[in-house]
């Protein structure tokens, strides 16, 4: 189970003060601290997490409470909200919409000691990813229901911006942390996603520095050979940084088309092909690392 939780408040100190009580209190979580404005937009455009702790009220920021919980519910929808907030009582009204959804797990009164804060929000933490880890088809059901929305979409430019997000989601879910949008490779040639590959899997972290992705998802669009051919030119134009790249699609792939670009493919870098067939085995895992380990070694022992 992934364990990153993001921290936003804008009181800096104190903010860092909670993130390392906690990193000691509760070992084996990836703890993530942010105060500013651009921080924040930061990370909640590229970093990945299942919880984030917030403090609703975060002046010194100029940021809105209420608009940060609902751009975590955009991008984010696997992720819960745990808020702290100065005075529980006036925010309760504020809160409605956001509480129907679920997705709060708590609002506690935020202590101005923040060693007290982490150990009121250790039991509370503790629970959340106890329950999570129990009924693994919580986080299941979410990546299928964001997989299905990306795939029925029909509106071309929403099509393609669902299915990035649902990839964003599925390898956060993976472990892996760090998940760059439209970066720009060594060749110059614009990618769809770039991910750091900081995964502690020894089969994965082989892979060099980055994994690159590029999503294809335009209404009855076919993958073709010259896909694969240009994009493994940006893997080999990375210069070492990158040596698995992942051409993926909610339709599907032609066997000869595949059997083409795998003949094709270089020994020292590896493109997989994820298709509809792969997401929902991946979806449906419960041990989705193996299951993506198992694709990758069933597609490259293709002769």
């Amino acid at each position: 189970m992934e364990k990153t939780v993001l921290i936003f408040d804008d009181e800096h100190i104190q903010n860092n003060v909670l993130k390392k009580n906690l990193s000691d209190l509760l070992t084996g979580y990836q703890f993530e601290a942010y105060s500013t404005a651009s921080e924040i937009d930061y990370a909640l455009e590229n970093r990945f997490c299942t919880l984030v702790i917030l403090n609703i009220r975060m002046d010194k920021s100029g940021i809105n409470g209420i608009e940060i919980i609902n751009k975590i519910f955009e991008l984010n929808p696997i992720a819960h909200v745990l808020l702290m907030s100065p005075d529980k009582e006036i925010y309760d009204g504020v809160l409605a919409t956001a509480l129907k959804t679920g997705k709060i797990i708590d609002i506690i009164t935020k202590e101005p000691e923040t060693s007290d804060t982490a150990k009121f929000l250790q039991p509370i933490i503790v629970k959340y990813y106890l329950r999570l880890s129990e009924d693994i088809s919580i986080l299941n059901t979410s990546l299928l229901q964001n997989y299905s929305d990306a795939k029925n979409e029909t509106d071309p430019n929403k099509k393609g911006l669902l299915f990035e997000r649902f990839i964003c989601l599925f390898f956060g879910f993976l472990g892996y942390r760090d998940i760059q949008k439209r970066k720009i490779d060594l060749s110059r040639n614009e990618l769809d996603l770039s991910i750091r590959n900081e995964t502690i899997d020894p089969f994965l972290n082989k892979f060099g520095k980055y994994i690159l992705i590029e999503c294809k998802n335009q209404p009855g669009y076919h993958i073709g050979k010259n896909d694969f051919i240009i994009f493994n030119t940006k893997l080999k134009n990375s210069n070492g940084l990158s040596e698995l790249g992942i051409i993926a699609t909610t339709g599907g792939f032609a066997k000869t088309t595949y059997l083409e670009a795998m003949r094709e493919s270089g020994n020292s870098n590896k493109v997989l092909f994820l298709s509809n067939v792969e997401f929902l085995r991946l979806i449906q895992s419960d041990n989705k690392i193996e299951e993506f380990k198992k694709i990758i070694d069933e597609q490259h022992s293709t002769p």
